[in-house]
């Protein structure tokens, strides 16, 4: 049976630890084992978001009742859906190229990756976007790299002078959805 890897939040949403469940899903009680050492910065919270990193492991918000080396038991308290891991933000950065698919300007433009989440990407460019504008994008950390669709949301900030758009991903097929998810999971273990 493959480990059902977990990301685990507090109550905030900030991001603590990774974790492998080690019961069953539809368990009263949720025993699950805290990775990389972090059991004690973990255990210091009362109340954690437990992320599941596929659509095969529910989302969940619960208590800890139980500390044992680096076991947790965590009693549910409610369900979270599926916009959890889709609201899942991870601070990157990367530098990539954009392709523009209305044709309002040409060629591949730079730009610097801010943050990752399953729904889209923050990022920085020179070149001047539109609301509602769509663009080819390069996620440089997909297993591979994956040119995916985005569409601008909002211009968020400027640094210096160049903005800050956000972008939400459009015409995903599963599989994109899978390799992204897997690379914000990703990342989020190597910074956790």
């Amino acid at each position: 049976m493959q480990e059902r890897l977990y990301l685990l939040l507090d109550s905030k949403g900030t991001p603590l630890a990774n974790a492998v469940l080690e019961s069953p899903n539809n368990s009263e009680v949720l025993q699950i084992r805290v990775l990389n050492d972090k059991v004690e910065e973990v255990a210091a919270h009362r109340e954690l978001q437990l992320i599941g990193i596929d659509d095969s492991t529910p989302n969940r918000v619960g208590v800890i009742i139980r500390q044992r080396d680096d076991q947790l038991v965590i009693q549910p308290t409610a369900a979270l859906d599926a916009n959890a891991r889709e609201n899942l933000r991870i601070l990157t950065n990367f530098s990539s190229v954009m392709y523009p698919v209305t044709g309002r300007w040409k060629g591949q433009k730079a730009v610097r990756g801010k943050d990752l989440s399953c729904g889209g990407v923050a990022f920085y460019t020179t070149v001047p976007l539109e609301y509602r504008e769509i663009v080819e994008l390069v996620l440089p950390v997909t297993d591979s790299p994956l040119v995916v669709k985005t569409q601008v949301i909002r211009t968020l900030k400027e640094e210096g002078s160049v903005p800050l758009y956000a972008a939400k991903f459009v015409d995903l097929i599963h599989d994109e959805e899978a390799l992204i998810r897997k690379a914000v999971f990703s990342i989020q273990i190597r910074t956790a």
